[in-house]
């Protein structure tokens, strides 16, 4: 049974397993305050991540790190299998308190290490082993289940992190698809996304046509313009809300959205929090 991309941003830990007959997209990118390790066991999708598009093929796997935007398509109407799980850096407190001289985490951020595909079929193996095992204790409740997980899911990201050295040392492809005019107008959009921007508006700053501007952008990296400009809104809005005091309405203004109404919609369908909700949430998980 196929099921939709499933996000669970209420809780510290949340793993899923979907296979899929035929091609899907996410409907929309996602940007929240956990880590992901997305597995891909079949197929080939391409994945948006921050400023760029990766290809992403079977026995790889793609890290993101907190608070960077991301979303996966299709490539062509074929079949795919993957296993994504979330997690906070929280949810590990008490294992990396006992090593603080361990970086469990950083790596999972840095542009060079998202896509994982230069690994041998044995490291495949060993990860496929161990997301199947935190699928297997994903319903158990017990205080010895919850060990368990916590000490699979760290051993695995140390390995994580130890195969992305070694990628690096061998000169592994990190997979980015790049276009030199996308990454002008992407550079152009982190300048003046709190101005109004329009399709038409940013073609004509590049001398090309909005239809040709439209399909390039859709094409590189799988989000429509509008889309992408809300990504990067809402990051500015992120920021804001857990930075500052400022009312809701004047931080839907000052990132940009026309109306504080389209920024809440906006807001909570990239994060799967209202604006408000995010503030309470941030406060708690940073006392």
């Amino acid at each position: 049974m196929v099921s939709e991309y499933t996000y669970s941003p209420h809780v510290d830990f949340f793993i899923d397993h979907v296979d899929r007959d035929t091609g899907y997209e996410m409907p929309s990118f996602h940007i929240h305050h956990k880590y992901e390790i997305y597995y891909e066991i079949e197929g080939t999708r391409r994945y948006f991540i921050e400023d760029a598009a990766y290809i992403v093929n079977a026995g790889s796997v793609v890290l993101i790190g907190e608070n960077q935007i991301h979303k996966t398509a299709s490539v062509g109407d074929t079949p795919s299998s993957r296993i994504v799980m979330n997690f906070s850096g929280e949810y590990l407190g008490k294992l990396v308190e006992l090593f603080p001289d361990v970086d469990f985490f950083s790596f999972l951020s840095e542009e060079h290490n998202h896509l994982l595909s230069n690994i041998t079929v044995k490291q495949q193996n060993y990860i496929h082993s161990m997301l199947q095992q935190l699928l297997t204790l994903q319903e158990e409740t017990t205080p010895e289940s919850d060990a368990i997980r916590k000490m699979l899911l760290a051993t695995l990201l140390l390995e994580l992190k130890e195969m992305c050295k070694q990628q690096q040392v061998q000169g592994g492809e990190n997979g980015r698809v790049s276009n030199h005019i996308v990454d002008q107008i992407q550079a152009y959009i982190a300048e003046h996304y709190a101005e109004k921007l329009t399709l038409t508006g940013i073609a004509s700053q590049f001398y090309i046509s909005p239809y040709y501007l439209s399909r390039l952008f859709k094409k590189s990296i799988n989000l429509s313009l509008i889309e992408y400009i809300n990504g990067v809104r809402i990051k500015a809005a992120q920021n804001l809300i857990e930075k500052s005091n400022e009312s809701i309405s004047d931080i839907a203004e000052k990132t940009g959205f026309l109306t504080t109404a389209h920024f809440r919609r906006v807001f909570k369908d990239a994060t799967g929090l209202s604006p408000q909700q995010y503030r309470q949430y941030y406060k708690r998980v940073n006392k």
